[in-house]
């Protein structure tokens, strides 16, 4: 085991190198006060590992990262939230580099409409937001490309008309 262990754990670091930025951001937007980010991030990540090994590569690496983040942290909502809460605009300072005060604002802006929206309107605007294509995004999330230029064309609408 030890050898194939030790190449076994080098290629899930890298493979959590290359994909940290979806990791995180998917994390980030279905993080709650029930269910913090640090939590969600430490299940993608068993999860990840426990499935690396029998990833066939039937689809692309990214698409197989993005879809076991997305199941895990509504599994994971599910699993230890009663209901879905919205996170504080405070838990995202860190992350947000303030050079000023108007990028600030539109980050916050955007951070508290999207965290209104449900887990699969989050899910799918927060692909759209990774400049994923509609294919690559119908691809991760099983749905026909045009349901997702439909839903995705609905949700901006609904961002752009919340208050």
């Amino acid at each position: 085991m030890g050898k194939d262990s030790n190449t076994y754990d080098r290629l899930y670091a890298d493979l959590i190198k290359r994909h940290e930025k979806v990791i995180f951001s998917v994390c980030f937007f279905y993080a709650s006060s029930s269910v913090p980010f640090d939590d969600l991030k430490q299940e993608v990540f068993i999860s990840l590992y426990k499935g690396f090994k029998s990833f066939r590569k039937e689809c692309r690496e990214s698409t197989w990262v993005y879809r076991v983040c997305i199941n895990t942290c509504l599994y994971s909502l599910k699993r230890f939230s009663p209901k879905i809460k919205q996170s504080s605009i405070d838990s995202i300072a860190h992350i947000a580099e303030r050079t000023d005060s108007e990028h600030t604002e539109r980050i916050e802006w955007l951070y508290n409409r999207i965290s209104r929206l449900n887990p699969l309107e989050k899910a799918l605007i927060l692909m759209w937001l990774d400049e994923l294509t509609y294919d690559e995004i119908a691809s991760n999330m099983g749905l026909p490309r045009n349901t997702v230029a439909s839903k995705l064309h609905r949700i901006k609408d609904k961002l752009s008309n919340l208050k």
